[in-house]
C-alpha cells in the first residue's frame, strides 16, 4: 500500500468513518464495529468507502432496524461487520454476503461496476432471510 492510498485511507477515517460507525450503533442499539480490510482496497475503490459501502450498510440496517423484532434479531445475531473488497473480474459473479459466528461478511467491488456490490436492499433482505 502506498502513501496515496494510505492518506486516503485516514481521510476517511477522519472525516467519514466516525460518524457512520456512531450512527449504526444508534440504529442497533449496541456496538456493533465495522472492520474494513483496508488492505484490500486500491486507490480507485477507497473513494468509493463513504458513499457505496458504509452508506448503503448503514441504510440496510436502519431498514432491518426498524421495528424492535428487526432489532432484536441483529442485536442478538450480530457482533461485527467485515468488509473485504474482491477483484474487479468477475465481481458480479464472486461478491457474497454470509453470517456466521456473529460476523456479518461482505465481500464485494467497491471501485468497479455497480454489479461488484450490493445495494442496500440486497443486505436487507439477506439479512432478513438469514437472522
Amino acid at each position: 500500500m502506498g502513501l496515496q492510498e494510505k492518506k486516503a485511507i485516514n481521510a476517511i477515517k477522519e472525516q467519514y468513518f466516525g460518524d457512520y460507525q456512531k450512527e449504526l450503533n444508534e440504529v442497533v442499539g449496541k456496538e456493533l464495529p465495522i472492520e474494513i480490510n483496508w488492505e484490500t482496497f486500491d486507490l480507485n475503490s477507497i473513494k468509493f468507502i463513504p458513499s457505496v459501502c458504509l452508506q448503503r450498510t448503514v441504510d440496510a440496517f436502519k431498514k432491518v432496524c426498524s421495528d424492535q423484532d428487526g432489532k432484536e434479531a441483529v442485536q442478538e445475531s450480530i457482533n461485527r461487520i467485515e468488509v473485504n473488497n474482491i477483484e474487479e473480474a468477475n465481481a458480479g459473479e464472486l461478491k457474497s454476503l454470509s453470517l456466521a459466528n456473529g460476523t456479518f461478511l461482505i465481500n464485494a467491488c467497491y471501485g468497479g461496476h455497480h454489479s461488484g456490490f450490493f445495494t442496500d436492499t440486497d443486505m436487507k433482505g439477506y439479512l432478513e432471510s438469514n437472522l
